[in-house]
């Protein structure tokens, strides 16, 4: 079971691929471009670039998970594992609450993955 640390890990890349490139074009950027406010355009971009950081440090958390004793990446596996679903669930919530759509807020399908992983690793 060990091996899904390491898939754990390779999604949170693919994820943050997607996240800068398509996440960028698509949201990001009209987001700064709006007439919003400077502090609320400062605090999603903040956000944003936070994001970008937990799945860097996801991943390499995950990557340590796979090389490192179970003993010893058990809680990050758990940890990280419980974060991605809750996240994961609140995509979904709030996709399926405001728009009665699954896949408007799309984020789910890719943060759920990597929760999951990360749980059934560390059992």
């Amino acid at each position: 079971m060990r091996y899904l640390y390491l898939l754990a890990g390779l999604l949170c890349l693919g994820t943050l691929t997607i996240h800068a490139l398509m996440g960028g074009i698509e949201t990001l950027n009209p987001v700064m471009a709006s007439p919003l406010a400077l502090e609320i355009r400062g605090a999603i971009l903040a956000i944003w670039h936070g994001m970008t950081l937990v799945f860097i440090l996801s991943a390499i958390a995950f990557f340590w998970a796979f090389a490192a004793d179970r003993g010893k990446s058990r809680p990050v596996g758990l940890l990280l594992g419980c974060f991605y679903v809750l996240f994961a669930g609140l995509f979904a919530v709030l996709s399926f609450l405001w728009f009665e759509d699954l896949m408007i807020l799309p984020q789910w399908t890719l943060l759920a993955p990597i929760g999951i992983f990360a749980l059934i690793a560390s059992i």
